[in-house]
């Protein structure tokens, strides 16, 4: 239903007569009367009594004009929220999926309960290369890696955060009860991964190399691209998995999972909050920042204040 005929039926009705509907509509009378007999032809029914010195809406006419209402001032909100959606501070932010599943969901809603109002957040899970590849193609503004190649920062700023530990887990009584072990005790589970070149895979993958071994020893191993998926399956007992230890710091807390850290491994790799260098710095920004050291405990550095 086009909203300009339910305003003029609404206007006419306050107004009583086609004349001054149309002064206040700054249209002729007899686009005021074409407009309402478009809507008396649409219903089917005689909307307004003609016939006195002032319009009077028919019954069918006194419905119409009371839903008109509610709908046009329904309109007249989403105008608004429209407006107001289109002042808002756009951010995007790119993480790696570990960070993103343990961290995101508490940084998220710290951000929007202070700046609901006046900004929108999206955001992406993509790999460490992906990221800095949008990040360089001013896709997002803001990323935050955890990596195990030695990536080249130089053109970027970049902020060091908490590394990111990794561990293997398996299920309490699963058979493997040392905390540290050696890798043949590894290499005789089956092994869980989220899939062929993902970020633990290529750790995994470098620590191997690191104690002088392969990966691809692990000869026991399903790939699932689902991270709720496989940790069912190892707490289920049927295999361990390589994987981040915030990821699974719930169930390592609730014991239905333990960790266990294979002699000679890495432990850890390095997690880096990365933007543009020089960036300018707006309020809406700098929280979502300060959000991110937040949720470590820690304090942002200086220069990511707003400027």
């Amino acid at each position: 239903m086009d909203f300009t005929n339910l305003k003029t039926l609404v206007v006419s009705v306050e107004c009583g007569s086609f004349s001054k509907a149309a002064e206040i509509l700054c249209v002729t009378q007899s686009a005021v009367s074409r407009r309402i007999k478009i809507l008396e032809d649409h219903y089917g029914q005689l909307l307004l009594d003609r016939s006195g010195l002032a319009l009077k809406p028919t019954d069918a006419g006194h419905l119409l004009v009371e839903k008109a209402r509610q709908v046009l001032k329904m309109e007249q909100e989403f105008l608004h929220d429209l407006q107001m959606l289109a002042r808002k501070r756009k951010i995007s932010f790119c993480c790696t999926a570990p960070f993103g599943i343990s961290y995101l969901p508490d940084i998220f809603t710290r951000f929007m309960s202070r700046n609901s109002e006046t900004s929108q957040l999206s955001f992406v899970f993509d790999m460490p290369e992906g990221a800095l590849k949008g990040l360089k193609e001013k896709l997002y503004d803001l990323v935050l890696i955890e990596f195990c190649e030695d990536l080249n920062l130089d053109e970027f700023a970049a902020y060091p955060l908490p590394d990111d530990e990794m561990v293997f887990v398996s299920r309490p009584g699963f058979g493997i009860e040392a905390k540290v072990v050696d890798v043949e005790t590894m290499l005789g589970q089956r092994l869980y991964c989220k899939k062929s070149g993902c970020c633990a895979r290529r750790f995994l993958e470098k620590s191997m190399q690191g104690i002088g071994r392969d990966a691809v020893e692990f000869r026991n191993t399903v790939y699932f691209d689902d991270i709720p998926f496989i940790i069912k399956a190892v707490q289920a007992g049927e295999g361990v998995t390589f994987i981040s230890r915030s990821v699974v710091a719930a169930h390592l807390a609730d014991g239905s999972l333990v960790s266990h850290r294979v002699e000679g491994f890495a432990p850890a790799r390095p997690r880096r909050l990365v933007m543009e260098k020089n960036r300018s710095l707006d309020p809406t920004l700098s929280d979502l920042i300060e959000g991110i050291f937040h949720r470590f405990s820690l304090t942002p550095p200086q220069e990511l204040a707003p400027r």
